[in-house]
């Protein structure tokens, strides 16, 4: 791979491939995409950052799927976590969005107990599970796994080796940036590097994959994050010597699927009884909790439509 020094490749995820070696992976890049997908002032910044990590891990595996649809990642927190619940997803057009609920007094709980508190004290333990969605007339694939590890990364991790027996490494780092002369936006980096299957003709792969492991580890949060390090420049440092192949770079973008047409016909699939309980001042006020988008109908629109 020739290495290249071009800054502006944010808001993509590049698929990857490590030349004479049985190990595969992908690499994500966001800016403006997360920045607009977690919103300004919409969540606490321990809750922004991981529910980043979980719209990263949605984007990577979602450039696996070999279909139109779309990889939904969530995180069931317990009563003892700060965040009771992690929503996360990417189409197979790299559209993400996301949306978290937590709980206020919890999260200062959890405050005191630690300054940068990780996956396992905010969510309390709980589930971490991923759905193939390939649409309406299609059965949805879901696996679970239970929640362990400090980041979300090692959650993730957890999961392929129970649910897929895919052994599997992923780095992530979500945070807030700020450069000169703009107000600070949050910015993501990630990567998942997996093992392919010993078989005849590979041989034994173990050895390999212990190999890039050791490579991999040497990420730093800085790295995955840093808005003038590109993706490439990255896969140059850490697997140039025995050569890294670049397959497909596809953009992401934050693009939220809700519409004011498909709201107004789940309302009128509504009784009038419980519309009219929905009202104020004769009108229906509902806001997606992906986007925040506020979407107002008249009562009476509702009623006769």
């Amino acid at each position: 791979m020739t290495q290249t020094n071009t800054h502006s490749n944010d808001n993509q995820v590049t698929i990857f491939q490590l030349e004479n070696s049985p190990v595969r992976g992908r690499a994500v890049h966001l800016g403006e995409a997360l920045d607009k997908a977690i919103g300004p002032d919409r969540y606490p910044v321990e809750v922004a950052r991981l529910l980043g990590e979980a719209m990263m891990i949605s984007a990577l595996v979602a450039r696996a799927l070999k279909f139109k649809g779309r990889l939904i990642v969530q995180c069931h927190g317990t009563n003892d976590g700060a965040i009771s619940l992690l929503m996360a997803d990417c189409t197979s057009d790299g559209h993400i969005r996301g949306y978290a609920r937590w709980n206020g007094d919890q999260l200062k709980m959890v405050r005191l107990d630690s300054r940068n508190p990780g996956a396992d004290l905010l969510l309390g333990g709980g589930t971490f599970s991923m759905t193939i969605d390939q649409g309406p007339d299609t059965d949805q694939y879901q696996g679970l796994a239970a929640i362990q590890g400090e980041s979300l990364a090692e959650c993730a991790e957890h999961y392929f080796l129970q649910s897929e027996q895919i052994p599997t490494r992923i780095k992530l780092a979500c945070g807030q940036v700020q450069l000169p002369g703009k107000a600070p936006n949050w910015r993501g980096g990630g990567m998942i590097i997996q093992q392919v299957a010993s078989d005849a003709a590979r041989g034994d792969t173990k050895t390999d994959w212990e190999t890039a492991k050791a490579l991999f580890e040497t990420i730093t949060d800085e790295e995955l994050i840093d808005p003038d390090t590109a993706q490439n420049t990255l896969l140059y440092r850490l697997f140039h010597e025995g050569g890294v192949r670049i397959v497909e770079t596809a953009p992401i973008e934050a693009q939220c699927g809700c519409s004011e047409d498909r709201l107004r016909n789940t309302l009128r699939s509504f009784d009038g009884a419980a519309l009219k309980d929905m009202a104020e001042n004769d009108a229906i006020i509902a806001n997606c909790e992906f986007c925040a988008t506020e979407y107002k109908f008249d009562l009476s629109e509702i009623l006769t439509g």
